[in-house]
Order: C-alpha cells, then structure tokens, then sequence
C-alpha cells in the first residue's frame, strides 16, 4: 500500500554508513528511546540523530528496534539506501518482517509504502 503525503517525513532513516544509522526529522516523542539504543543529537534542535553500531548482528537489531518505533526507512533507486540494507540483512536472516518505506517522487511528493 502506498500512501502520499506533501510535508517532509518525521522520523526517518537516512543513511546508513560508517558504522552509524542517522534519524532526520526525530521528534520530541521518539528522543527518550533513541536515547536507549545510544543514540544521540548531532544538531542543536535535536532534529538530527546518530546511533552509533559495531556489525551487522548489531546493526539489525538496532533497525528492527526502530521498525518497531515505527521509524521510516529511506529508499530510492540510487546507491545503498537503508530500505535496500534492511531488506539485505532481512535476506540473510539477521531481520524478519515488513517495515515502512519513505521516498520521494520529486520536491516535496514524498509517500510511503509497505515493503
């Protein structure tokens, strides 16, 4: 299922490299568990987060925390986005189950998906 939506999406994945997984656009309520997993503000305003992971074993943990959360995974057909990771460790075994896919068709059209 496929949902549109015109603002910018909250609470999102956006790159995962260099042993880190950055939130952009977290909001006040998801702050106490990102906390948790060791995750921390990069920017003033909090609105950029990075946990920090050693693995691929702790890698998937930490994404099927936040599948949980009901953070967005970004995708898109260019590079290694965390959509394509996650399936990737989903086809190894380390993760099982679906999770919510953001990505844009263009300025401001972003949607969401099922996958």
């Amino acid at each position: 299922m496929k949902t549109s939506q015109t603002q910018f999406p909250q609470n999102y994945v956006s790159l995962i490299q260099s042993g880190k997984i950055r939130i952009d656009h977290v909001t006040a309520a998801i702050e106490g568990e990102l906390l948790s997993l060791g995750g921390h503000s990069v920017i003033e305003g909090g609105e950029i987060w990075t946990i920090p992971y050693q693995g691929e074993e702790q890698l998937a943990r930490l994404l099927d925390q936040l599948n949980r959360m009901g953070v967005l995974l970004a995708g898109g057909s260019a590079g290694w986005p965390p959509s394509a990771i996650f399936e990737d460790l989903r086809q190894k075994g380390l993760l099982h189950g679906s999770f919510k896919e953001v990505a844009s068709t263009g300025p401001g059209k972003w949607f969401t998906r099922v996958r």
